[in-house]
């Protein structure tokens, strides 16, 4: 017996299991009266009420924004959605895409919108894995249009928005009360609602999240994606303490295949894809691991034991400047290197350590500063020569965070030793666990768990490097410039 088109659909490779389709099973439906512009809704089922109030109910009117881009195509696409009109004014990417799937884009927009038709779209077209959700907006205006045309990403659990999510570690976040402020709800986020880098995202104007590479192929790619992984850092054997993840050496590879994948989109045109992700940026924030999971984890790990806190830094260092260069050969100009925060002062450090001098783990705090005045260093060099056409950007997260905590009440935090959601001492011994209770008011807190800032933090960290005026946050110039180069 055939499957029905619903089983169909349930079992459909392309579809994201964390989202939830609301008209999943409806069809929708376009009417027109002359001289007004058509109008699509959802049908619904007669009742036994009056006409009038049947007909209302037949015009249940779907999301406003799909319905505003309808209405204003729909005559236009019926009239002049031809293979001529459409391919020759776009880049040779685009034109590939759209003249070999025609038919479907004529089914499509001009007769009928139904599930199974959209989803097959996508899924041709190497869509269907992006993260649909719009900024909401409700922080700041943003730019009319992205000042980049693609944003990678690399990184750890603070900037990983899902890569985790299908593989066996405990460093993972799909579950609530994680993601219980962001609009798509739990994605894999370390937080209770956007990252660093979404907030990032939408101050270098992107009008939808950066989403994940284990959910992105195609020409969704072109756009940028997310690599980082909970629990990773700059070694591969970073993290293993806490399961399977994607080390920067794996990352940098997979970037690797993104841009192997690429190259199609420029039918083979290597400088066209050059000039194309040099206009690109990159972010890379890595480290936190090295030291939280491996160098100050003398029980899983004999780093502490073979280095001293100079030599593990210039270890690390020199597998790091690898990882970077490597990236500049795979196209990487406009890079965003981010030193480590003030990790010696988190929830979990503040839960296992104590001293009557001061109220943070400074052994930790020490040892990042060594590490963090060498990644300077290594952007110096970077932008002097060594990397030829490139454009280093140092953030500096200690400082920003070590203000942050000097000036919390003034930013409006009233909580800053303790995780929002967690178990134990400062919320910080255990992180936060599946269906626990987080913190009423989490705008009030620093952090959300034993490790991680909470959503007020990250945008007040955002907005920060992108439009700093001091090289104190960002050096030698700020994010906001970096775009414009």
């Amino acid at each position: 017996m055939s499957k029905t088109k619903k089983q169909l659909m349930s079992s459909a490779p392309w579809r994201v299991e964390e989202a939830e389709d609301e008209f999943q099973d409806a069809k929708l439906k376009v009417t027109s009266q002359p001289g007004s512009t058509p109008t699509m809704h959802v049908p619904k089922k007669k009742t036994k009420r009056s006409k009038d109030q049947d007909y209302e109910d037949s015009l249940t009117e779907i999301d406003p924004e799909l319905r505003y881009s309808f209405q204003r195509n729909f005559q236009f696409l019926q009239r002049v959605f031809s293979i001529d009109t459409v391919v020759k004014p776009l880049p040779p990417l685009m034109a590939y895409n759209v003249s070999r799937n025609l038919n479907f884009f004529t089914r499509i927009f001009t007769q009928f919108f139904d599930p199974e038709g959209i989803a097959s779209a996508q899924k041709s077209l190497g869509i269907g894995q992006e993260e649909k959700v719009r900024f909401n907006g409700r922080a700041w205006s943003q730019p009319q249009q992205a000042q980049v045309p693609g944003f990678f990403i690399f990184g750890d659990s603070l900037v990983d928005n899902g890569n985790n999510n299908r593989i066996i570690t405990l460093s993972r976040a799909n579950y609530r009360p994680y993601g219980i402020d962001f609009p798509q709800g739990v994605t894999g986020r370390f937080t209770n609602g956007r990252t660093y880098v979404d907030v990032l995202a939408q101050l270098l104007g992107f009008r939808t999240y950066i989403p994940p590479y284990s959910r992105t192929r195609g020409a969704a790619l072109l756009r940028g994606a997310n690599y980082a992984s909970g629990a990773a850092g700059i070694r591969n054997e970073t993290g293993d303490n806490l399961g399977a993840h994607t080390s920067m050496n794996q990352q940098v590879s997979n970037f690797g295949n993104t841009v192997a994948e690429m190259r199609r989109f420029f039918r083979g045109d290597a400088n066209a894809l050059s000039t194309y992700l040099g206009r690109c940026i990159f972010y890379s924030g890595m480290g936190s691991n090295d030291y939280l999971n491996n160098y100050f984890m003398p029980n899983f790990y004999t780093s502490s034991s073979d280095y001293t806190t100079k030599a593990y830094a210039a270890a690390l260092l020199q597998d790091y400047s690898r990882q970077l260069s490597q990236l500049y050969a795979l196209g990487a100009r406009k890079v965003i290197v981010t030193g480590v925060g003030q990790i010696g002062c988190i929830p979990f450090q503040l839960a296992r350590y104590h001293s009557n001098s001061s109220r943070c783990n400074e052994n930790i705090n020490n040892a990042i500063l060594i590490f963090n005045s060498g990644l300077k260093k290594m952007v110096d060099n970077f932008n002097r020569g060594q990397l030829p056409g490139a454009k280093f950007v140092y953030l500096d997260s200690y400082q920003s965070t070590f203000d942050l905590f000097q000036n919390a009440s003034a930013a409006g935090f009233e909580v800053i030793d303790k995780g929002c959601c967690g178990v134990g001492r400062n919320n910080g011994q255990i992180t936060c666990l599946p269906l626990q209770q987080a913190c009423t008011d989490r705008t009030k807190y620093l952090f959300w768990d034993a490790f991680h800032p909470t959503e007020a933090a990250n945008i007040l960290l955002g907005k920060a490097s992108y439009s700093s005026n001091t090289q104190s946050y960002t050096y030698p110039i700020n994010i906001q410039q970096l775009a414009m180069l």
